[in-house]
């Protein structure tokens, strides 16, 4: 199975931008058993709550923000160690 999806993901990465972007959404809708019918509306929906909520708490002071540096600098660090294994 894992040469499988590789195989599969190796060709989806050949695909052009509006290819990949119309499988994906097919995968995406795959993923939804059957007779579980969800519209794209409520998934807009869902996405906006989300959103609001997550401003909500950074405006309340309750998330922790990380600098983008800290991020990329440990992201990086990651990497190289991973790298070295």
């Amino acid at each position: 199975m894992p040469d499988l999806y590789e195989n599969a993901r190796r060709l989806a990465m050949v695909l052009s931008y509006d290819e990949r972007a119309k499988l994906s959404e097919e995968l995406w809708w795959s993923l939804h058993p059957p007779g579980e019918d969800v519209s794209h509306e409520e998934i807009d929906a869902s996405w906006d709550a989300e959103i609001k909520r997550r401003v909500e708490e950074i405006r309340s002071g309750a998330a922790e923000l990380i600098p983008a540096e800290q991020v990329l600098a440990e992201l990086q660090y990651r990497l190289t160690k991973r790298s070295t294994k």
